[in-house]
């Protein structure tokens, strides 16, 4: 007779729950030192490309420190048809962090879609990695993140690491059955 544990039925579902497609967002940038139209001020982009899925209202926020960002300025925007986007620039007196909000007009599934945007930086050294904000149709944040260089991995989404779970509890629960 067969005899299934109580392990493996909590495997099977989770696995049943949990192992739908992961909707994670990802951007990846590229920083550019641009020539420095006044002096003292030294200018950047960012080209950005932005992967994942997004409903109706849904979007990113990338945010910008107002110590190190001035002059916020989308030069090669997100394709209007899909989505609304919306600079505000940084305020060291507020002090209020400068803001890129990106949303969709419509389902967008799966993405990768570039964006670029020109900025001054005002800290020492190149520019690095920006904070991310995810929202859902209603602007809750639903999860944050790190803009990546391209050329960067980043964490295993959360299906791989349920298929990695799964894939472990099935080689213990043979093991044990010998």
């Amino acid at each position: 007779m067969f005899r299934i544990g109580g392990m493996f039925r909590a495997l099977v579902a989770s696995v049943m729950l949990l192992g739908g497609a992961a909707q994670a967002v990802t951007i990846k940038y590229q920083a550019n030192d641009l020539p420095d139209l006044v002096v003292g001020q030294d200018r950047w982009s960012y080209a950005y490309q932005l992967s994942g899925s997004f409903g109706f209202f849904e979007g990113i926020n990338l945010l910008y420190p107002a110590a190190n960002y001035a002059d916020l300025d989308l030069t090669v925007p997100p394709d209007p048809g899909d989505w609304v986007s919306l600079p505000t620039q940084p305020d060291p007196v507020f002090p209020a962090d400068g803001l890129l909000g990106i949303s969709a007009m419509a389902v967008l599934n799966p993405i990768d879609h570039p964006f670029t945007l020109e900025f001054t930086w005002l800290s020492t050294g190149s520019p690095g990695a920006q904070s991310f904000e995810v929202f859902d149709d209603l602007f809750n944040v639903v999860a944050v993140g790190s803009t990546t260089l391209p050329a960067q991995t980043g964490l295993p989404e959360p299906g791989s690491l349920l298929l990695i779970g799964v894939a472990l509890g099935l080689l213990n629960w043979r093991k044990r059955l010998r």
